[in-house]
Parts: structure tokens; sequence; C-alpha cells
């Protein structure tokens, strides 16, 4: 992992397993509630095999990263998100940047390309919608009950396949690795995660988004389902006409893990990986 120090404290990022090259574009991972950059473990190291300087961040409060009291919003994260590319970028000597967000860090990712304008080469939205709605239920029990708001997480947001065993890497159990992620976050943020993404309106940034954009939904999403997605694309005009929109089969809300080598495929795809 790299340190680096944005808004006056430290923050972690993953690069992939190997070292930043001078000259190369930078993709930025950002992971969604709750989770911290693990999440992105094999596409982070596809990416960085394949021509990329990676940096997939702990945001604010998550994984090894400090907490920043200003966060509360997915606005402050943007903000966030624009000084640590800046960092990046200058530290890794990269040029371009493209950005990948999951979920809440879709949300993020949008938002954080206006403030990003020409360095901004690409943008990838998976698990994405133009809101995030959060169950009033579910959003008190990450505070008051929140052994039962990471059952309710795991269980809802993989697929039918994830609950049978359905993983391509052997041996591992998705819905107890969701848990255990989110066991490590604590209960005061994954509540302002959940808050943040309750109450943003991607109807009002979406359409100031001017780069190539993708939108990558998993067939069998239940939080934020392909029509989610399409509504979310229909709002991007894109420097090439519009965005993309593609879906996974047999994913659910946490593609990254339902369907890896599908997600790679289609992150290397799209951001023209080597």
């Amino acid at each position: 992992m790299t340190e680096l120090e944005i808004q006056g404290r430290k923050a972690y990022c993953g690069t992939g397993g190997s070292a930043w090259q001078e000259r190369l574009p930078l993709a930025l991972l950002l992971h969604g509630a709750g989770s911290d950059h693990t999440v992105w473990a094999l596409q982070a190291r596809s990416l960085a095999q394949h021509g990329w300087n990676v940096a997939a961040p702990d945001l604010p409060g998550h994984g090894a990263s400090e907490d920043l009291d200003a966060i509360t919003t997915i606005a402050d994260y943007a903000a966030w998100t624009a000084d640590f590319a800046a960092t990046a970028a200058e530290r890794a000597g990269s040029a371009g940047i493209a950005l990948v967000g999951h979920s809440m860090g879709a949300c993020i990712a949008v938002d954080a390309a206006s403030r990003l304008d020409a360095r901004l080469s690409r943008l990838a939205l998976l698990g994405a919608g133009e809101t995030l709605r959060v169950n009033p239920g579910l959003l008190a029990d990450t505070l008051k009950r929140p052994l039962n708001a990471h059952r309710f997480i795991a269980a809802f947001g993989h697929g039918s396949g994830a609950h049978f065993g359905g993983a391509e890497s052997p041996g591992l159990w998705m819905l107890g690795s969701t848990m255990a992620l989110l066991d490590r976050c604590l209960p005061e943020v994954l509540h302002r995660d959940f808050a943040a993404c309750n109450e943003w309106e991607g109807s009002e940034s979406a359409p100031g988004v001017t780069c190539p954009t993708l939108v990558v939904a998993g067939a069998k999403d239940r939080m934020t389902p392909p029509r989610a997605g399409r509504a979310l694309a229909d709002r991007i005009r894109g420097s090439d006409g519009g965005a993309g929109f593609v879906t996974v089969a047999d994913a659910g809300h946490m593609l990254m893990a339902e369907a890896p080598g599908a997600v790679t495929r289609c992150l290397r795809g799209f951001l023209g990986a080597k």
C-alpha cells in the first residue's frame, strides 16, 4: 500500500501490487459504503499489469485511512477524491486519470468528474443509479443493530449464485467476506455512508459529465437494479454522445466479487488496457 497525505490526514491506497511508473495513466478505483480498497483486488492487479498506475484508496474512515470530521455528504467525498487524484497523479507522474466507482463510489465519481475536468479521460460506474435510496430501517440498523445491518447487506447485496457457493475464485465465501469487510467498518462510518447515499441526487450532477462513460450493472442486482443503471446512463451526455450501458449476467450488487473475470474484461476493454 502507498501512503499519501490528503487534507491533512493520512490516506492509504492499494496499487494492484505494482509500483507506479512515470507517464502511465492513473486508474482511480473508489469502493462503496462500508468497504475498502480490497474489493478491487483482482481488477486492480489486472490493470496494474496492463499499462496503468492503479490507486484504489481507502476512503476517509475506511480501511487504514484516517477519518475527516468534515465529510458528511457525497459532495464532501468528491472533494476529497479530487484532492486525492491530484496528489496521486503528481506522485505517480501520471498525466491522464480514469475514474472507476462502485455503488457509493460511483456516486462520488459522478460528483468528482466535474472537479477533475480535462484531467479525467474516462469514467466507469458499477452498481450505480441516479439515486441510491436506503430503507429507513436499514439506515437505523447501521447504528443501533449493526450485525443485523451487515447480514442484510450481505444477503441482499449478492445475487442468488453467491448464496450457493458460486464463486469464481476457489474457496471464496462471498457473503462471509462481505460480512467480515463490514465488521471492520465503524458503525458511525457505515451510517454516514448510507445517509450520504440516501441524500444524493444524480440527476443534478450526472448531466455535467462530459467524458466517455460506461455504466455497468449486475443483471440480478436488487440494490441498484439494471433499470436504475440505465436511468443514470441516460442522464450522462458524455463527450462521445452518451454513456454506454452493459449488464453482467448472474451478478448482484457485489459484482466485482461475483463476476470478477467479466468485470475485469469490461474495465480493461473500456479503459483500453494493454
